[in-house]
């Protein structure tokens, strides 16, 4: 790289910045490409979300006098690319841990044109990333996937997946020591899948993610399919596994309040054990908060019980079987709580459940197995039970280091132990993160997710009956 070429100044810093938008050329001697210099770029915004395996962007160019379309010929087709390119040049980590490097397609765009001034236009972009488009493409028809044939062995859903993405992305995409096929099998007929007939290859793949349970002892989960951007490979992982590695997974420490007279001693009884990992005074200071409860609306419909449900298509008889959180909750607690530890001692689950809803089940119906729905159910309950509560969205100057899927410590040094530090403070599981650029600024917004509260909140989450 030359010197200074492509280098901005941003947040202070100096940043490599590449955008580049390619497509048919209007001129034969022309390359049919734009390399967008960082001032030309008004804003962009990229999304890397933990429950979904592919990134989404956008951008907006300026586009004096139709200058884009005066140069690339942009089809809709899906073979017009934006690819970016994006890190701190100062920051001495591996290049790899700290680049956001992405291929995209364009699937939409839009323009802000000026009714006066033509040099004043600008055009948007809406991105999505190029395997995801792949994967869009409709399955052909009659195409199944399941047993191997009659009398064949049965498939673990995790292969069925391994299939499609090796088949439609590459061979050499898969991150194999990160990869769990898991214990629900598809079996030849009547079971085997046949997609229906308006199925793409997304559609299929995001309804095995959904029937898709591990069993870890007592506990039946769901797998997140994620992509790997140091390794560039996905994976699949069950969620009780990724909780059990938080203390490898921790990848920064947030600081509550004024962090410059700290005092190590009578610190808050919720704060995290694991209070070493390096905290910036510039990038890791909390000014404020936003944090969230699940509330009354969200108990109904995500936090209840469940009525199963099996159909054997051929008989035709139905098997239901009833599954309370109640009984759910000690396995749950062990996977997603119990794992973290906190100054005062072991954290409190937050699970509070509303004794007069007890009796309201939620039915759930799968042509499968009876043992098969059964874990399913149950898998789906526990991701209900993680995702689905205490939620804290974190804005803060912009590291391209952040990812989903980590975990992070949020810390208070002062010597009060307030109550709302029982929820606050601790460790967060990421679900998503924003990398905003914003002319010469760049800020991140993380959403998490936590499971638990501050030791000795027992008596406050008592169940009441209503």
């Amino acid at each position: 790289m030359e010197p200074g070429k492509n280098i901005y100044p941003i947040n202070g810093s100096e940043f490599f910045c590449k955008f580049k938008l390619t497509g048919p050329s209007t001129d034969p001697d022309s390359p049919g490409e734009i390399n967008f210099p960082k001032s030309a770029v008004v804003a962009f915004s990229l999304e890397e979300n933990f429950f979904e395996p592919f990134a989404s962007a956008s951008v907006t160019v300026n586009n004096p006098f139709d200058f884009v379309e005066n140069t690339v010929f942009t089809r809709g087709d899906g073979r017009d690319k934006f690819s970016v390119t994006l890190y701190n040049n100062k920051d001495t980590r591996p290049r790899d841990e700290i680049k956001l490097e992405y291929d995209f397609v364009i699937a939409n765009e839009s323009n802000s044109v000026s009714k006066t001034d033509r040099s004043n236009n600008f055009k948007t972009y809406t991105l999505i990333e190029e395997n995801y488009f792949k994967l869009n493409e409709k399955i052909p028809y009659g195409k199944r996937y399941g047993g191997g044939g009659r009398g064949g062995p049965a498939v673990p859903i995790g292969d069925i997946i391994q299939e499609i993405l090796e088949e439609i992305i590459g061979p050499d995409c898969i991150d194999g020591a990160n990869w769990e096929p898991g214990d629900m099998v598809i079996d030849n007929f009547p079971e085997y899948i046949i997609p229906p007939i308006h199925f793409r290859y997304s559609d299929l793949i995001k309804y095995l993610l959904r029937i898709y349970y591990f069993l870890d002892g007592d506990l039946a989960c769901q797998a997140m399919l994620t992509f790997d951007r140091v390794k560039q490979k996905y994976q699949l992982r069950p969620i009780s596994k990724i909780f059990a590695d938080n203390s490898k997974l921790t990848q920064e420490t947030f600081g509550v309040g004024d962090l410059t007279n700290i005092k190590n001693e009578g610190m808050p009884k919720a704060n995290p054990v694991d209070e070493m990992i390096p905290t910036n005074e510039y990038t890791n200071a909390l000014k404020n908060t936003n944090f969230t409860t699940p509330m009354v609306s969200w108990s109904n419909e995500f936090f209840t019980n469940y009525s199963i449900a099996t159909t054997n298509q051929q008989l035709g008889i139905e098997i239901k079987e009833l599954m309370t959180i109640e009984k759910e909750k000690k396995a749950w607690t062990a996977a997603f709580v119990d794992v973290f530890k906190c100054v005062g001692g072991k954290p409190d689950p937050f699970l509070p459940l509303n004794q007069a809803k007890s009796k309201i089940f939620k039915p759930f119906i799968l042509p499968y197995k009876k043992e098969h729905v059964r874990n399913i159910a149950k898998a789906q309950m526990i991701s209900n039970l993680t995702f689905y509560n205490l939620q804290l969205s974190i804005d803060n100057i912009g590291d391209t280091n952040r990812k989903a899927g980590k975990f992070i410590d949020v810390f208070k040094r002062q010597q009060e132990d307030q109550i709302v530090d029982k929820k606050l403070l601790g460790r967060w599981f990421v679900t998503k993160v924003r990398h905003m650029f914003l002319k010469d600024k760049y800020y991140n917004i993380l959403s998490c997710i936590k499971t638990c509260v501050g030791p000795g909140s027992k008596k406050i989450l008592k169940d009441e009956v209503n």
